[in-house]
């Protein structure tokens, strides 16, 4: 084979090389905040809450094109029926694929934030809507943030929640036992758990009271 074609063949299999990069390229889509997607109809969202703990997003690409989308820390999950069923907050971040016209599922975190109505269950219709549909409490919103980065545990986050959201008290918290477990008089929450978590609540509210304070503190 000579020097010439040898070039050749190097410089074809380069060409080859770039279109393919640059149609890879093309085929990822900027990314496209989830709630403003579901506003635009670009793509439609149901919202299963499995239990108190997890939830999964699964979203339908009504366009040709694909999506990538961007999951919000911290966003709602309503009840359709009110009474039934506890809202709370679901917690992730990062980013999902959807192809065109085509349905994905992401799953995300839950939190609940209405403490004495009954536990989360599949056979519940949930609504995904912003975070201030469930709670304008920049705390309670910080702490549902800080599960979705995965910066604290599950227990932490619901404990703290409960605290500042629904007023209950960390006697009240350290007396809560698991229903339907084979074991009896199994606690909620472990001691250590609580420990962080009030920690954590008191000062992310002196956090955001500090803020608030200096905000509008008169010249």
């Amino acid at each position: 084979m000579s020097v010439r074609l040898t070039r050749c063949l190097g410089i074809v299999a380069l060409l080859v090389l770039l279109a393919a990069s640059f149609g890879s390229a093309r085929e990822q889509a900027v990314p496209v905040d989830l709630h403003e997607a579901i506003d635009s109809g670009t793509i439609d969202v149901k919202l299963i809450v499995k239990n108190g703990q997890q939830a999964r997003i699964v979203a339908k690409n009504n366009t040709d094109q694909p999506l990538t989308i961007q999951v919000p820390e911290a966003f709602a999950a309503v009840p359709v029926l009110a009474q039934t069923t506890q809202g709370g907050g679901g917690t992730g971040s990062g980013l999902f694929n959807v192809p065109p016209e085509k349905v994905a599922k992401h799953d995300v975190g839950f939190v609940c934030l209405e403490h004495g109505k009954p536990d989360p269950r599949r056979t519940m219709q949930y609504e995904l809507k912003p975070i201030s549909a469930m709670t304008t409490d920049p705390a309670v919103v910080a702490i549902l943030r800080m599960h979705g980065r995965q910066q604290i545990p599950h227990s932490v986050a619901q404990a703290a929640v409960w605290n500042l959201a629904n007023g209950l008290s960390w006697q009240q918290l350290a007396k809560k036992e698991r229903k339907n477990l084979s074991v009896p008089n199994t606690p909620y929450f472990s001691t250590a758990a609580l420990k962080w978590a009030s920690q954590l609540a008191a000062q992310t509210k002196q956090q955001f009271q500090v803020e608030a304070t200096t905000a509008y503190r008169p010249q």
